[in-house]
């Protein structure tokens, strides 16, 4: 006790001495970390947006690099078809413009282009394995850059059209293993710095916390010793960006700052006398605060057990982040989901189906991927116009979700390409009846403004573990056997189990 009263004694002292001094510094560093904790916010916020640009980048870079094998293929099918080949080079050209330029933009920053053809500044990759990534990339896509710039600048080359197939073929795996592993990198340096941020954010947050706890105690030793016409904690408390709520021991409300009033909703007169619990309210480890009009909203809160008048309170700071909470929600969904049909992307399907395999091999379950490729797409998307596509792709990704069950996961790679993760497949019997039953549902004619259009599909399916043991092997095998599908010209499906001793098997529509 007398070493506690000897301390009290000296803060007394020094109340009365320095108090305008050290109260005015308080507030001074009290408002000054609080700006920092919430520049530090927007400056998260601005990062996480920049990052979410250059990780949908990297993810389409791999739908890209598909569609160039693609359209080299086509453009080998339609040889003898003037039309067609043509058709096919110009799709060609776009899709190398966009690969390229987005390859570039990640090694030396520059402009790059949306799917709605807006221009997007890419601030170039720094970091040292996004960097060597990159470079790894260049020298991938350099000997198969040389063909297709020497092939779009021509017509007719058979030969160069061969010779251009060949070195996208074997590079195109290679490409897409290092387009996913830029993704992941992206992710990690995003996850990393968002961490890093938020430290400095809290420790901010906390010395801001800490200077208005001494700023509360240095003006309580002030009040107890001397007569003020000014309450220095009023002029605090409404000074600073937090809601301020001092409640008794009883829990209910003795003080309040004028924020909080703005943020509840209620008036002072209101709020004096309530309980702290019909305010905040905590769920699942998350702090919530509740309006005058019943709405609720996200927050962060620090709580102080302080004394006032020798007799104990408590003082919870709040500050209302649910509008940062909605954006970091927005921007995972858009992160993790195709915007178009609200399906997961490739990123999200490729984590989805690394878990799916470790639960198999755990549980000893069969699970079968599916490719699927429309057929006849493009002939309706120029036809019809692109918001009449972007129609049809939606009724046929809602078709296939209400065919599959729940426990499947259908995703959207890109443009009319589509992947399902049909799990715990009994047998071969159970699994054809599922693909059956999708294809059936995916070339129903569509009714889509009045106007009835069809389109078919091309399958490709490889099964664990029949087929492949890991997610490389399996994603390889399905995609070829959807290619095999696709160069029959028909709606087909081809298992990568029998690709080699039969023939695609043509797949009859009930047209019922």
């Amino acid at each position: 006790m007398g070493l506690f009263a000897s301390i009290k004694s000296k803060l007394t002292f020094i109340s009365q001495r320095y108090g305008r001094t050290l109260t005015l510094l308080a507030v001074v560093l009290f408002l000054t970390f609080d700006f920092i904790a919430l520049s530090l916010n927007v400056w998260l916020s601005y990062r996480i947006e920049a990052a979410a640009i250059n990780i949908n980048l990297s993810g389409r870079q791999r739908m890209l690099s598909q569609r160039l094998v693609k359209n080299l293929l086509m453009m080998e099918n339609a040889y003898t078809n003037e039309e067609a080949y043509s058709a096919a080079l110009a799709e060609l050209r776009e899709t190398f413009k966009r690969f390229d330029l987005t390859l570039d933009s990640f090694h030396r920053g520059g402009r790059t282009f949306s799917a709605d053809h807006n221009v997007i500044e890419v601030a170039p990759l720094t970091s040292d394995a996004s960097t060597q990534i990159v470079q790894q990339a260049l020298l991938e896509w350099s000997p198969l850059r040389q063909k297709i710039r020497q092939l779009i600048g021509r017509e007719y080359d058979h030969l160069l059209l061969r010779q251009a197939i060949d070195v996208a073929q074997r590079k195109n795996l290679t490409l897409l293993d290092l387009m996913n592993k830029l993704t992941v990198e992206l992710e990690h340096e995003t996850q990393a710095e968002a961490m890093s941020i938020r430290f400095y954010q809290g420790l901010a947050f906390f010395l801001a916390i800490f200077n208005f706890s001494l700023a509360i105690l240095m003006y309580r030793l002030r009040v107890r010793k001397a007569i003020h016409s000014v309450d220095l904690v009023d002029n605090i408390v409404n000074k600073i960006a937090a809601g301020i709520l001092v409640a008794d021991e009883s829990h209910k409300i003795i003080r309040v700052n004028k924020l909080m009033e703005n943020m509840s909703g209620y008036a002072t007169s209101e709020l004096l006398g309530r309980k702290v619990d019909t305010l905040l309210y905590e769920h699942e480890g998350e702090m919530f605060g509740v309006r005058k009009i019943g709405e609720q909203y996200h927050c962060q809160v620090e709580v102080s057990k302080v004394l006032i008048g020798n007799r104990p309170a408590t003082v919870y700071t709040i500050i209302d982040d649910s509008q940062q909470k909605a954006q970091q929600q927005e921007l995972t969904l858009l992160a993790y989901h195709d915007q178009l049909t609200d399906l997961p992307n490739r990123h999200l399907f490729n984590d989805r189906l690394s878990v799916e395999l470790k639960h198999a091999r755990r549980r000893n379950e069969k699970i079968a991927l599916l490719f699927i490729d429309l057929n006849g797409f493009k002939g309706v998307n120029d036809r019809y116009g692109h918001k009449f596509g972007d129609l049809l792709l939606g009724r046929v990704a809602v078709r296939m979700k209400q065919t599959v069950r729940d426990s499947d996961t259908v995703a959207r790679l890109g443009g009319d390409e589509f992947t399902l993760l049909l799990t715990d497949i009994e047998s071969y019997k159970m699994c054809k009846a599922l693909v059956d039953k999708i294809i059936d549902a995916i070339c129903k004619p569509y009714l889509i403004q009045e106007v009835l259009v069809e389109i078919g599909a091309s399958i490709g399916v490889a099964c664990f573990p029949d087929d492949a043991t890991n997610e490389q092997e399996l994603l390889s095998l399905a995609d070829k056997a959807m290619y095999r599908s696709k160069a029959t010209g028909e709606s087909c499906i081809t298992f990568a189990s029998d690709w080699l001793s039969h023939k695609p098997e043509k797949h009859q529509v009930d047209q019922n």
